[in-house]
């Protein structure tokens, strides 16, 4: 399909979705493509991939220990950071999302908010993480002054110098824990899938992806054919419009140099639904 017609169609699916959001058929079916979708990532998947994909067992198992091997890297790099500023994670999560919620509410053009999540952990994170930091370092201090933690610590090392060594030490860890901590949780989510494939009933679990995928796009076509009119008083509301001309100079024998100059990609029609 020419390009302009992609961004026509495109634009009329924003304004629809950004219209009807609050539908509750609209929330429902979003719900159920972003299951959906969901799915095909933890499998590693791509939606045009589903007619055709096929489990290998060899490459399930192999992907399987890889993952798991890496995971326990993974967790271990991360789990001290995770107990020393676990409450900054904590506190950055709930409040982002809070805030989130409140941005979606008040907006009309955003679906996901992932950038005023992303904003709000940010600035939370710089207001706590330097407090935490504080706290940690003068513990460590005066732990320093008083027995030098306990002998681990030489005794030329002064207090002062620990304290510059936590905030030179704990930034690092906390991004480190931070990014190791999120891809961790990726591979802990696309474990179960490539158990499952390992069944003998995992064959099963593409023909659900199918049956899920066919599903969903009779609906969104229904459920477009419904709304369309109403937004758009040239909606054809019983199939998709196609440009004229389109396909009618294509035929199966055509070369590509003759494609290539065919009304197809020379001369593509202009009207769009």
């Amino acid at each position: 399909m020419p390009l302009s017609f992609v961004l026509e169609v495109n634009r009329r699916l924003v304004k629809g979705y950004t219209q009807y959001k609050t539908d509750p058929r609209i929330q429902d079916i979003s719900n159920s493509i972003s299951k959906y979708t969901q799915e095909l990532q933890l499998l590693g998947l791509r939606d045009h991939q589903v007619e055709y994909a096929r489990f290998s067992t060899l490459k399930v198992l192999t992907s399987l220990i890889y993952r798991i091997g890496k995971l326990s890297v993974l967790a271990i790099g991360t789990l001290p950071g995770l107990m020393l500023f676990s409450p900054v994670f904590i506190v950055a999560r709930i409040y982002s999302h809070k805030k989130t919620k409140e941005a979606l509410a008040g907006s009309t053009v955003k679906i996901r908010g992932n950038d005023v999540m992303a904003t709000w952990k940010i600035l939370v994170a710089f207001l706590l993480a330097p407090l935490l930091y504080t706290y940690y370092a003068i513990i460590l201090a005066f732990w320093t002054r008083y027995n030098h933690l306990n002998g681990l610590v030489p005794k030329p090392v002064t207090p002062a110098t620990v304290v510059l060594g936590c905030f030179i030490v704990f930034p690092v860890l906390t991004y480190a824990s931070l990014r190791l901590g999120e891809i961790g949780m990726d591979i802990l989510k696309s474990l179960r899938p490539l158990v499952l494939c390992l069944s003998p009933s995992s064959a099963g679990t593409l023909v659900k992806l199918r049956g899920q995928r066919k599903e969903l796009s009779k609906r969104v076509t229904e459920l477009i054919n419904e709304l369309g009119p109403d937004t758009f008083p040239d909606c054809d509301g019983a199939r998709l419009p196609q440009p004229r001309k389109l396909y009618c100079d294509i035929s199966p024998e055509m070369s590509l140099d003759d494609l290539a100059d065919s009304e197809f990609f020379s001369s593509p029609s202009k009207e769009v639904m």
